[in-house]
C-alpha cells in the first residue's frame, strides 16, 4: 500500500532492535530497513517522528510541490484547499491521528496543511499503481500451527530506499510495528495484541471527500480485536479504501474489499487467503475504476491461490519466502520487477511469536531480518 508517483528523499539513520534472521553473503547493514522508536501520547510520538526527520520531511514536501508543478495542471494551493476538507473530517472523526501529524509538523517546521496534504492520496490520483500481494495462512494449514502473514509491497522503485519501520509505544494502544515510506505513511504492520494489517491497492470509481484511507491504516493497528480492526477498515465517512487484509493470532482472516461507500468482508473459510489488486467479490466489481488494467493482478492472484492450495498443511516460513520469490509471469510476478513498479519490501509475520521477517527490495535478491517488540 501507499503508492505514489514520486520519490521521497528520506534517510533514516536510527536502527535499533533489529536481529539477523538468516546469514548469507549479502552486505547485512546495507540491507536492513531502519527502525524509529517513538513513545508517549499521539502528539509526542508525532513530534518524535518529525524531530528525527526534520530535514527529510522538508525535502519530501518540496518534492510533492515539484511533482504537482511539473506533472499536473493543478497548483499546490489547489491541493491545500482540497486537503483542508479532508482535514476537517479527520479532526472530527480521528483527532488523535491528526495530533500525530500535527506533532510531526511542529517538530519539522512544516505547515500542518502541507504535511497532511502529502498523506491524502485521494487528491493526487484516482487510478493508483497496481501492486502488492498477500498470502495469509492460519494454523489450520501451516506446518507448525502458527498464523503466518506474507506480503510483497510493490511501489515505484524510487521509494525502496525510504522504507522505514516505526515502533509505536502510544499511551492507551498496543505496541505497533509498522512498515511504510516516510514515517507517517503506513503500508503494513502488526501489534502486540496479535492483529496484523496488510493489503493491496484498489482503484475505485466512488472516491469522495472524507477521512483519508491512510488514517484508516493507523486506526486498524490500534485495534485489540479482529472486530475492532474490521470496524476501523470500514470506518465512515472514509474518502476511499484499500483492500485491507486483517488477521489475528487465532487465525481469523478477513479481506475487506473496500471502496469509499461500500465493502465486502471475505472470510478465509479454507484456512488461507490471498489477495492482489482487483475486486474479487462480485458485488464489488461495479466499483472497479479501470477493469482493463488488471492482468498482472489476476495472474498473481491465481498463482498465489494455486501455491497455497497445493501446500495446505505444509506452509512454513521457508515455503512462504519461496512463494514471495516466485517469478511466474515475470516481471509482473509475485516478486515483481520493473522500472515503473517493483517489490520494494517483502515481509512475513508470525502472529503467535510476534515476530516479523522483513527484506528490503526484491526478496529474490535480498535477505530477511527479524524484527520484534
Amino acid at each position: 500500500m501507499y503508492l505514489r508517483l514520486k520519490a521521497y528523499s528520506i534517510v533514516i539513520v536510527f536502527c535499533l532492535n533489529c536481529f539477523v534472521f538468516n546469514s548469507s553473503l549479502f552486505p547485512s547493514e546495507e540491507m536492513k530497513i531502519p527502525v524509529i522508536h517513538v513513545k508517549g501520547n499521539h502528539y509526542q510520538v508525532g513530534y518524535q517522528i518529525g524531530t528525527y526527520m526534520k530535514k527529510q520531511l522538508n525535502e519530501l514536501i518540496k518534492q510533492s510541490k515539484d511533482y504537482i508543478a511539473n506533472k499536473t495542471e493543478m497548483k499546490w494551493e489547489d491541493i491545500r484547499a482540497q486537503s483542508q476538507l479532508f482535514l476537517e473530517y479527520s479532526k472530527k472523526y480521528m483527532p488523535e491521528y491528526v495530533e500525530e501529524i500535527r506533532g510531526a509538523a511542529d517538530a519539522s517546521g512544516i505547515d500542518l496543511v502541507d504535511l497532511f496534504s502529502d498523506l491524502c492520496e485521494e487528491i493526487f490520483s484516482k487510478n493508483y499503481l497496481k501492486g502488492c500481494s498477500d498470502l495469509i495462512a492460519s494454523g489450520d494449514v501451516t506446518a507448525d500451527g502458527s498464523v503466518l502473514v506474507a506480503h510483497n509491497n510493490d511501489t515505484s522503485p524510487s521509494l525502496e530506499k525510504y522504507a522505514v519501520v516505526v515502533h509505536y509505544q502510544v499511551d492507551g494502544e498496543p505496541e505497533i510495528l509498522a512498515v511504510g515510506y516516510g514515517g507517517l505513511a503506513i503500508s503494513i504492520g502488526f501489534n502486540s495484541a496479535g492483529i496484523s494489517l496488510t493489503g493491496n491497492e484498489l482503484s475505485m470509481n466512488d472516491m469522495k471527500i472524507g477521512v483519508p484511507r491512510m488514517l484508516l491504516c493507523r486506526k486498524i493497528l490500534a485495534a485489540r480485536t479482529i472486530g475492532e480492526a474490521v470496524d476501523a477498515a470500514i470506518f465512515q465517512p472514509r474518502a476511499s479504501n484499500y483492500n485491507m487484509v486483517l488477521t489475528d493470532e487465532n487465525g481469523e482472516i478477513y479481506s475487506i474489499e473496500g471502496s469509499a461507500t461500500d465493502y465486502e468482508a471475505i472470510y478465509a473459510t479454507d484456512g488461507y487467503l490471498v489477495h492482489t489488486n482487483h475486486y474479487i467479490a462480485s458485488r464489488m466489481r461495479k466499483y472497479e475504476l479501470d477493469p482493463q488494467t488488471l492482468t498482472s493482478s489476476i495472474v498473481r492472484y491465481n498463482r498465489a491461490n494455486r501455491l497455497m492450495k497445493n501446500n495446505k498443511g505444509k506452509i512454513s516460513l521457508d515455503l512462504l519466502e519461496k512463494m514471495l520469490k516466485d517469478h511466474v509471469n515475470r516481471p509482473k510476478s509475485l516478486c515483481r520487477h520493473g522500472s515503473y513498479v517493483k517489490t520494494t519490501f517483502s515481509v512475513i509475520i508470525n502472529l503467535n511469536k510476534k515476530t516479523m521477517l522483513l527484506a528490503k527490495g526484491n526478496p529474490c535478491k535480498s535477505k530477511y531480518f527479524e524484527y520484534t517488540f
